[in-house]
């Protein structure tokens, strides 16, 4: 009797445990219901997308593809906003230091330098940022003037040794993407080339044209129409891969050059005031934006490879970057302050 008794109370007593658990269950679901129908939407207001360099750079394009697109997904303008100076600093510091929580900026290779390059920087790369998507790789070829005579990587490195200090390479100034390109080919091949830098990549490259300097590492998109006129001779590309750009240039690894590893690159990042849980939406569109049918080959012909992943992804080669470049310029001795 004792044992029908006991089961008798117990009975009722689990019952009541559930109707607990489920009243508490509801309430916390309710809570939580109005919790979401309380946080503001996100974007409530236009994004500011900077890009640090001026209008036309090479990652305006990109850019403001993705301005539009994302304007379109979220149903608020994003605008595009030119800020160069000191190699992207500028333009990076107001993307770091924003406090609205709707600034995006465009990363791009330059910006892995900058640690090494400053001895007071004016943010933290990796805790001040929140890397969102990498959007691109762009690509380089290294140019000579036809009156060198050569016609491969190993041509130019043999030529260069047999006359150290004869020959120049140009940029678009100290700490540019074609000064540590150019220095991180002289420790490779243990050459000396001297370092002529220019007021950006449009007079550097005009210079070398004119046959004020020997060679340069250009980008794609500038170099084509000068190696199709036959005033400039392409020895090697930096993709991993040829490029239909430039038929019949082979890459830096087909020439026995494979460590020459400088791809440029570009993406999408965010001020930590963006709430974190809006990072994952923002990835997820700049994807569909840049997969969109003819968009990569249209971005192709203009010697923009289109490259996209995870956050996690960008994340990591900006981490892989930060200690390559920084040994580069370190045993480059370059500084910009």
């Amino acid at each position: 009797m004792l044992v029908s008794v006991c089961s008798n109370i117990a009975l009722p007593a689990r019952a009541r445990r559930r109707d607990v658990l489920r009243w508490t269950c509801a309430g916390a679901a309710a809570v939580v219901g109005a919790a979401r129908a309380q946080a503001p939407a996100w974007p409530n207001r236009p994004v500011r997308l900077i890009i640090p360099s001026i209008a036309g750079s090479p990652w305006d394009p990109v850019a403001r593809h993705l301005a539009d697109r994302l304007a379109q997904k979220f149903g608020q303008p994003f605008v595009v906003d030119n800020r160069g100076g000191a190699t992207g600093l500028i333009g990076m510091d107001l993307v770091a230091k924003a406090t609205d929580g709707h600034t995006l900026g465009v990363m791009f290779m330059p910006h892995a330098l900058l640690p090494a390059l400053h001895a007071r920087m004016p943010y933290d790369t990796l805790g001040d940022l929140a890397p969102v998507a990498q959007t691109q790789w762009t690509y380089n070829v290294l140019v000579t003037r036809p009156s060198m005579g050569v016609d491969s990587v190993r041509a130019l490195v043999d030529k260069v040794r047999a006359n150290p200090g004869k020959f120049s390479y140009s940029s678009g100034g100290n700490g540019s993407p074609a000064h540590v390109m150019g220095e991180s080919f002289k420790q490779l091949t243990g050459t000396y080339i001297l370092h002529v830098p220019y007021r950006g990549p449009v007079a550097a490259l005009q210079d070398l044209v004119g046959g004020q300097s020997d060679l340069m590492f250009a980008s794609v998109a500038a170099a084509v129409p000068h190696v199709q006129s036959g005033r400039l001779k392409a020895l090697a590309v930096t993709s991993r891969e040829p490029l239909e750009a430039l038929p019949g240039v082979p890459t830096f690894a087909a020439q026995g050059f494979a460590n020459f590893d400088v791809r440029d690159w570009a993406g999408i990042v965010a001020s930590r005031s963006v709430p974190a849980e809006r990072i994952g939406p923002l990835n997820e569109a700049i994807v569909q934006a840049l997969a969109e049918p003819g968009v990569p080959e249209r971005f192709a012909r203009m010697g923009t490879y289109l490259h996209t992943g995870s956050a996690e992804q960008f994340q990591a080669l900006i981490r892989a970057e930060l200690p390559k470049w920084a040994e580069v310029v370190r045993r480059a001795g370059i500084r910009l302050e």
